[in-house]
């Protein structure tokens, strides 16, 4: 059971480190020169920029349920040891159950901060779209003036 305990917080630590270098690739993709005269250059600026976001929105959805499941398994893992030494002091099991929650609290803390990134990196997708319509729009009507 210890073991499976480690290997959820090591799959939580992969998520943090993989998501991260994500987040790092990504916000220095923005300020990357794109080609702002061309429609088509913007086109595939965000498809490019929207490639790997996928993860982001996955790592959101999951350290949740990965911070659960580390701390079912903490709940476990504590209530055996209870079990096998009966109870022969508050502190301890207080301390193991203290020890469980904190991966709840990791995984609320890693969904938070990938659904921001995830947000705040679709909303320059969405800029970018709008920014390559109206360009299109424009050259439109000044294609029929």
């Amino acid at each position: 059971m210890v073991e499976i305990k480690s290997a959820v917080f090591l799959l939580m630590f992969i998520v943090f480190v993989y998501g991260n270098f994500i987040i790092f690739q990504k916000f220095f993709m923005i300020k990357k020169p794109n080609g702002n005269n061309n429609p088509v250059d913007a086109l595939h600026w965000a498809k490019d920029f929207r490639k790997g976001l996928w993860f982001l929105d996955f790592a959101a959805t999951t350290s949740p349920l990965l911070g659960l499941l580390g701390t079912v398994i903490g709940l476990i893992i504590a209530f055996q040891e209870l079990g096998k030494k009966g109870v022969s002091g508050a502190g301890e099991i207080s301390a193991a159950i203290g020890l469980a929650l904190v991966a709840t609290a990791i995984g609320i803390a890693l969904s938070l901060w990938f659904y921001l990134w995830f947000k705040f990196f679709n909303s320059k997708i969405q800029e970018k779209k709008e920014d390559i319509k109206s360009k299109i729009l424009m050259e439109v009507l000044n294609e029929q003036t």
